[in-house]
């Protein structure tokens, strides 16, 4: 059954290693969701560096709209726009502008307007008007028609099937293959390439005067972002090449596209899968996704040349601007809707991305994740899985967490190594992601099977040991020795003022007394616990605590101070609750308590014999906790902590812990001790500490114990009578002061007297 049980924190988590490498390998979109993700980051970190200029943006902008006038313009204004741009010596002309309707100012769009707002009859003459005009203004069509056959002009279409167009290609598209297996269809390396019906035509005139015709289709993910351009499509028989990749080709002079497939020797390094691996335009070679897409790199939008359409037009035009450059004529303007995102730009003008992908085309730039990758991420993954498992079930999860992190932080400093100096991508996301529920799993299964065996610890050793001991038994077998310890601790004595009068009153009703002393030890063991204290023992109507061990407390003897405020705010919910108590009948007594506080090194650990022991403390600065715990009954105050305790929670206020008051109120050497301390009450929380009460308090007592140490007797007890009158809190503690001075009246403690009182009881 054991055998089993261990047999099972293997397997659970080796099975989900295994559900995450799976899913690694079949890359659904949450997965490559996170990656995208992470590659958008690495690319905003360190976006690419384009030095050359020779693509530019002509952007038919807000001013530009402005100068000419609103869009569409007329085809003549596009027209002079080539003429300049060709005259400049422009290597490629791009228009990311479809033209598939007529120019509404050409006279066939405006003859039929101005036929339904003629006046008269006069048919004949409306017929000379008409003949006059078309012989007289030519089409605009036919002007930039004209202009584009001066020009390296290329066209946009872009494939769909809500058109019934299907214009002719401009550029021969040659894919080499294997071809080999009975299906040529099922080896098709075009399969994975973006398909319609049909592609948006632009005005015949056009399309013929035109050397080049590109697809503008955006390859946008899921989330709406573009990472990827798309370089191929393909509409019916025929294969588009994109703007971009159209535009290379037209600037190179090429005439055609050669591509080149997975299958082909040679070619599986280059690509992610089957299909496309390669493609070569002119004397440019890169490689590309199966589905002919290529990852885009981006570069800042400001690396990008731009010009304004208006200034091309200007005749004080520098038109050395446009020489030899490769031109994109777009919008940037946000009421002509092109506007896309991208991982750098949420709202980035849509001609960006054809230009980006020139740059990266001519740069030679090239994020790559070839096939490889997938398995290096895979194998990498189930190595850590395994290393996890074995990690968590042979040893502590501390060694185990530590290997985890620092697997994890090599990863992503390897994977941002390789995108920033080799620009491939490796994701360090969800092989960290899978490595870590691998982890979680077996950390899980770990804890679960170390509950079972602290479990069983407890089953055999309840009858014999304290809980509290069983559980640290349970927790490390070796507590199972005697020894101990010294550290710094603080400790706490509680005990209740006048329990044999109480006793008394429940004399005959024993079980009454006994509700009695477990709520009030019920209540201050709470308050003890929450401020991080360890219940020691309870002897009778007194508690035992301590701080600082076996755990570590920050700021202990500030917690235990604290502590002692809370246990008189729940000191007086108690004595409420007792007199409500059905059980009491109505009892009307009240319970007070005394505390002292000490600290300082103590022995802490197992004492008791071989045959029982106990974990608790013992040293002076235990017994000094007692003793101050005794005196508060002499001293009428509710708390006296130790000179070391004040110092202590003092540095804490100072380091910025909320002020609690404190005052001094004696220089005692306690029973059985031959070195006085200094005495301390705990008066109230951090608001009485800041009130004017405490401030005016503190000050006159300041002033009464300089005049009691200096035997001014008379000054001091004159003070102690108007501190005692105007607080009632302290009255009891200026009285007994106020007798000791009588006494020293009549017996004078001497010129060497340096304050201090000897105490004469416990």
């Amino acid at each position: 059954m054991r055998f089993l049980l261990r047999l099972q924190n293997y397997l659970w988590p080796l099975a989900v290693l295994l559900l995450g490498v799976a899913l690694q390998l079949l890359q659904p979109y949450p997965i490559e969701f996170t990656r995208n993700i992470v590659f958008d980051q690495y690319n905003r970190w360190q976006p690419r560096v384009d030095e050359n200029e020779l693509v530019v943006f002509v952007d038919i902008d807000e001013a530009s709209l402005d100068a000419i006038g609103q869009f569409p313009w007329p085809r003549s204004v596009f027209a002079e726009l080539v003429d300049k741009m060709s005259a400049a010596g422009s290597a490629a002309i791009a228009f990311d502008v479809l033209f598939t309707e007529p120019d509404r100012t050409a006279p066939s769009e405006i003859l039929p307007v101005w036929q339904t707002l003629r006046q008269g009859d006069d048919a004949q003459a409306w017929e000379s008007l008409q003949a006059d005009i078309q012989a007289h203004i030519s089409n605009p069509d036919d002007a930039l028609g004209r202009a584009m056959t001066q020009a390296p002009v290329i066209l946009a279409t872009m494939i769909s099937d809500d058109v019934r167009s299907l214009p002719s290609p401009k550029a021969g598209i040659a894919v080499r293959a294997q071809g080999r297996g009975a299906s040529q269809e099922a080896l098709d390396p075009m399969r994975g390439v973006p398909s319609a019906q049909f592609a948006i035509a632009n005005r015949q005139v056009l399309h013929n005067s035109a050397v080049g015709l590109g697809a503008i289709n955006a390859r946008m993910d899921k989330d709406g972002i573009i990472r990827r351009a798309g370089l191929l499509y393909r509409a019916g028989e025929h294969i588009y090449p994109s703007l971009s990749l159209e535009t290379l080709r037209v600037a190179q002079g090429a005439g055609s596209i050669a591509l080149r497939a997975s299958d082909v020797r040679g070619e599986g390094a280059y690509t992610s899968g089957f299909g496309l691996s390669r493609l070569k335009v002119g004397q440019i070679i890169a490689p590309i996704e199966p589905d002919g897409s290529m990852r885009l790199y981006y570069a800042a939008s400001e690396a990008i040349p731009k010009l304004s359409a208006y200034e091309i037009l200007d005749p004080n035009f520098d038109s050395q601007k446009l020489t030899g450059k490769i031109a994109f004529i777009g919008t940037s303007a946000a009421g002509l809707k092109d506007i896309r995102a991208t991982p750098l730009n949420p709202a980035t003008a849509g001609v960006e991305v054809h230009i980006q992908t020139v740059q990266q085309l001519i740069s030679g730039t090239f994020l790559t994740r070839p096939v490889w990758v997938q398995t290096l991420e895979a194998l990498a993954t189930l190595v850590l899985g395994g290393l996890l498992i074995f990690m968590v079930q042979r040893f502590s999860l501390i060694p185990s967490t530590v290997f985890l992190l620092a697997c994890l932080a090599a990863g992503a400093a390897f994977s941002w190594q390789q995108f920033s100096t080799e620009q491939i991508l490796i994701d360090p996301a969800t092989p960290s992601f899978t490595a870590f529920m691998t982890f979680l799993t077996a950390a899980f299964l770990h804890f679960l099977d170390t509950a079972r065996e602290r479990r069983e610890v407890r089953n055999a050793f309840q009858y014999y040991l304290a809980p509290d001991m069983v559980k640290q038994i349970a927790s490390n077998p070796e507590k199972l020795r005697l020894g101990g310890e010294t550290r710094n601790l603080t400790i706490l004595f509680a005990d209740i003022r006048g329990f044999t009068t109480i006793s008394e009153t429940f004399a005959a009703a024993p079980e009454k007394l006994t509700h009695v002393i477990n709520i009030f030890l019920t209540r201050m063991s709470q308050v003890i616990q929450a401020r991080s204290g360890t219940i020691d023992k309870y002897i009778g109507d007194n508690i035992m605590a301590f701080w600082n061990a076996p755990a570590d407390v920050a700021d202990h003897a500030y917690a235990a101070v604290c502590a002692t405020l809370e246990m008189k705010t729940a000191l007086a919910s108690v004595n409420a609750d007792l007199k409500a108590d059905p059980l009491l009948d109505g009892w009307q007594g009240e319970i007070r308590i005394g505390i002292g506080l000490n600290s300082g090194a103590t022995l802490v650990g197992n004492i008791g014999s071989d045959q029982r022991f106990n974990y608790s403390v013992m040293g002076d600065v235990v017994n000094v906790s007692a003793r101050l715990e005794g005196q508060t009954k002499d001293y009428g105050v509710l708390t006296l902590i130790g000179e070391a305790t004040y110092q202590q929670a003092t540095a804490s206020i100072a380091a910025g812990k909320p002020e609690v008051a404190l005052l001094e109120l004696d220089l005692i050497a306690l029973k059985g001790k031959t070195l006085p301390e200094r005495i301390y009450a705990v008066m109230g929380d951090p608001d009485y500490a800041a009130s004017e009460r405490f401030q005016q308090l503190q000050a006159g007592h300041i002033e009464l114990l300089e005049r009691y140490r200096a035997q001014d007797w008379q000054a001091a007890q004159s003070l102690a009578q108007t501190l005692g009158d105007t607080y009632d809190e302290m009255r009891a503690f200026y009285e007994m002061l106020s007798q000791r001075m009588k006494t020293y009246q009549t017996t004078p403690p001497g010129d060497d007297w340096d304050g201090h009182y000897i105490a004469l009881s416990k």
